[in-house]
């Protein structure tokens, strides 16, 4: 298609000369036979070929006006035109075909044989034009053929001329063709190149942007990681020389503080590689938005009346179709971060209606503000606006990556309006549902259940966890049994006759072993199905999918007791529900 459209514009290239050439030559044959020719004839003629050369110039221009519809019909209209002025030039042959006159015949056959020579490179471009040569050329050759005498040789020269005039224009026009086809491929060649140039070089920017990127994430990991950690290890020193309980008791509370915050940075690492992972699925579901407020203003209006805030919500009677957790896990990280920024004056946290079908859930915050320049870079792991110390206290630069994330994920529109001096509007558009009938998430029957004190068989490659886990489940009055390997737990299992009830086992064991694969060696050697979980400590997006895919229950280290507590009640409830069905 695209050596077809240059070929139509290199036809109406070429038609200005060839008008040109027209009107100079049939000028000049009309003066030339005007002394041996009907005068009339010869003004009618030329006429003739008047018209022709004015249509053929208004096609020009109409093509020229409107090139984007010079495939069609523009080229037809010229070709036709063309062949018409050809048969028109042809007339001269039989019209002005004077024998008694021999300098005007010569003159006659030169400028036909001129004019179909001319078609060849004019019309080389579209080759249907070049049989304009064919009306051209035959009625002068014909004419000689059936005048007698020796003329016949004239006419059979003509016609081999024509011959040869057209052969000469087919490989003109094969050639043109050829080379068009050759110059378009070679600059596909060059655009597609260009392309992938600009490609690579975009892959490699953003390569090199995520390489960055991590250097940062860890880097950022790396300090908040150690700070909590370099304070455990003081309060236990100093736990350790305390004189008295009370001291001792405030040691343990401020080590108990920085555990705390250990675990929180660690949880929000673990959502973002989650997120990163895809393993988090959203269970939608209708949404009261006012039990909504109400839960996240009775978890979070303590911390802004420490802060001198007031921290208001706006009554709703709206529901919204999302997943509760998610929802209110970004509410939460936006409330928390303006709790954090604003030093005076209160955050408001509302929601109206939209025309689309929607509910915007907005929190506006009398902070700072946030200059637009940092409206993108707030979203991005471990980023923060004026912390360059990472100074805890103004957070880890988490929240409002994790709100993103989970924006996308959940389908929902995030927006950021902020003046700087007078505050903030972080806005998340949320699907409305008019449903009344709002589910409400059942109990779940196994929390109903006390904990009965089931046998816990603990596998875990590091001995100060194993060690760790026995005190507290020991502490619960149950019977545990701790083991390194799948190996070392079959053989004290044997050796003690100890029978598990429930399985914990780490995900990643020594020897390239894995969690579960170590489950199931224990149930083929006891022939049943014990239930079990998983712990892990790590982060990485493709671990956790791999752990995920496993199908046992998974934790994620570190881990509260009481957490720890309620999965074991899940599992050994579920045990004891199973047999008393048996």
């Amino acid at each position: 298609m695209q050596v077809r459209a240059e070929q139509i514009d290199i036809l109406f290239r070429n038609t200005p000369f060839s008008l040109l050439t027209n009107l100079l030559l049939s000028s000049g044959l009309a003066w030339v036979l005007w002394d041996v020719a009907d005068h009339g004839t010869i003004i009618g003629w030329w006429l003739t070929i008047a018209f022709f050369v004015v249509v053929r110039v208004g096609l020009l221009f109409g093509y020229r006006r409107c090139p984007e519809t010079g495939a069609a019909p523009w080229h037809t209209y010229l070709t036709i035109a063309t062949v018409l002025a050809g048969g028109v030039w042809g007339a001269a042959g039989w019209l002005f075909f004077i024998p008694d006159s021999p300098v005007a015949l010569i003159f006659v056959t030169i400028v036909l044989a001129g004019i179909a020579a001319g078609s060849v490179p004019a019309y080389s471009a579209w080759p249907p034009a070049q049989y304009s040569a064919i009306p051209t050329a035959l009625p002068i050759a014909l004419c000689y053929l059936f005048a007698g005498g020796h003329f016949w040789v004239m006419g059979l020269m003509c016609l081999l001329y024509l011959a040869n005039v057209l052969t000469s224009a087919r490989r003109l026009s094969q050639g043109l063709i050829e080379s068009l086809q050759l110059r378009l491929e070679k600059q596909q060649l060059v655009q597609q190149l260009q392309t992938e140039k600009a490609a690579a070089e975009a892959a490699r920017a953003k390569a090199e942007e995520a390489n960055q990127a991590k250097s940062r994430f860890l880097a950022a990991a790396s300090h908040d990681l150690r700070q909590p950690l370099h304070a455990v290890n003081l309060f236990v020193e100093a736990l350790r020389h305390a004189q008295d309980a009370d001291k001792a008791e405030q040691v343990l509370a401020y080590l108990g503080a920085s555990a705390q915050a250990l675990e929180e940075l660690l949880n929000d690492l673990l959502d973002i590689s989650k997120l990163e992972a895809g393993l988090l699925k959203p269970q939608n579901m209708v949404v009261e938005v006012q039990k909504l407020f109400d839960g996240l203003a009775q978890e979070l209006r303590p911390i802004a009346e420490q802060k001198g805030l007031d921290l208001g919500f706006v009554p709703s009677r709206l529901t919204v179709w999302s997943d509760p957790q998610m929802l209110a896990r970004i509410l939460r990280n936006i409330i928390t971060n303006a709790i954090r920024y604003t030093d005076k004056g209160a955050v408001l946290v509302g929601c109206r209606r939209q025309g689309d079908g929607e509910v915007a859930l907005a929190v506006y915050d009398t902070g700072p503000g946030i200059a637009p320049e940092y409206h993108e870079a707030i979203f991005r792991e471990f980023y923060q606006i004026g912390n360059p110390e990472r100074d805890r206290r103004k957070g880890l630069g988490l929240g409002l990556a994790i709100v993103d994330n989970l924006c996308r994920l959940l389908g929902h529109r995030l927006d950021l309006r902020s003046t700087l001096g007078r505050g903030s509007v972080f806005s998340v558009r949320v699907p409305v549902c008019v449903e009344q009938d709002v589910q409400s998430p059942m109990p779940d029957e196994a929390t109903s259940l006390g904990f009965g004190g089931w046998a816990v068989l603990v596998i875990d490659d590091e001995p100060a966890i194993c060690q760790a886990m026995e005190e507290v489940l020991v502490c619960w009055g149950c019977p545990v049994l701790t083991a390194l390997s799948a190996q070392d737990a079959l053989a004290s299992m044997a050796a003690e006759g100890f029978v598990p009830d429930v399985i914990v086992a780490d995900y990643r064991l020594r020897g390239g072993a894995k969690g579960s694969e170590t489950i199931a060696e224990v149930r083929r050697a006891l022939g049943r199905s014990v239930p079990a979980m998983i712990l892990t400590g790590d982060t990485a997006p493709e671990r956790l999918r791999e752990a995920s895919a496993s199908g046992y229950l998974l934790l994620h280290k570190p881990i509260q007791p009481a957490r720890l507590r309620a999965a074991l009640m899940h599992l050994g409830s579920a045990e004891a529900l199973a047999a008393a069905s048996a």
